[in-house]
């Protein structure tokens, strides 16, 4: 073997090393023994987050920078080690309502993706999808709330089986969304609309993200893969 294709083969090594390093780290850094949880890994305490912090920065300024065209896009500025922990509060007190599991304290061998549709003039929806040892499986849930939008009950429970096919063209649509780099935080904020949250967790990476209304585009897509697999009927009116 000669010298250039040594170094090459060893540039190769040394590359991939630091990915499988970060990649290590980058789930590890989440995980959190401590916290209590039950035999199904749903928190013991009704105000546990149900994200790291990290996923959630604050939001400090917005800066409009202006393109070539005139127009102008939006730049969020994030505030160093401060977390949005309304935000956090809001998603996790309607995870803990649906008696869902953690899924970024412990270290997981299998892969988990899960979509937490909360909508303002209807009940929150969540949907859960996940492989273990090239089984699949749905589970999906609806949460009843008071006129004060608190949980009450959960009013659905439904799972079933689904097929290598399915899990992979949503793994496909996951991969076109580019779900494991896009930027952390709340993609855009308003009142009335709805929070569409996709989490994903593996053996490697952990990572949530939230878009405010998705009316089309790679991560609709994704997200309503998720519906369009459970027995729920919802018409396109209400996909909002």
């Amino acid at each position: 073997m000669n010298q250039p294709m040594r170094k090459s083969i060893l540039f190769i090594f040394l590359i991939q090393s630091v990915f499988l390093f970060q990649c290590k780290k980058s789930i590890e850094k989440y995980i959190d023994k401590t916290i209590k949880v039950d035999s199904l890994n749903v928190p013991l305490d009704k105000n546990q987050f149900y994200f790291p912090k990290e996923m959630f920065p604050n939001i400090d300024s917005i800066q409009y920078i202006q393109q070539k065209d005139s127009s102008y896009i939006a730049k969020r500025v994030y505030s160093k080690d401060k977390y949005d922990d309304s935000v956090m509060e809001w998603y996790s007190e309607y995870l803990f309502g649906m008696k869902e599991p953690l899924l970024f304290n412990r270290k997981i061998d299998n892969a988990i993706f899960r979509f937490t549709w909360l909508r303002s003039f209807d009940e929150p929806i969540v949907i859960r999808i996940t492989e273990t040892e090239q089984k699949y499986h749905l589970n999906w849930k609806k949460l009843k709330l008071n006129e004060n939008h608190k949980p009450i009950e959960i009013i659905l429970d439904e799972s079933k089986s689904i097929t290598k096919n399915e899990w992979e063209s949503f793994n496909e649509l996951v991969r076109k969304a580019d779900f494991w780099n896009m930027r952390l935080g709340r993609y855009s904020i308003d009142t009335d609309g709805s929070e569409w949250i996709l989490e994903g967790v593996n053996s490697e990476n952990y990572r949530v993200v939230s878009v405010f209304y998705p009316e089309k585009g790679d991560f609709y897509n994704a997200c309503n893969y998720l519906i369009s697999l459970t027995n729920l009927k919802i018409s396109e009116k209400y996909k909002y």
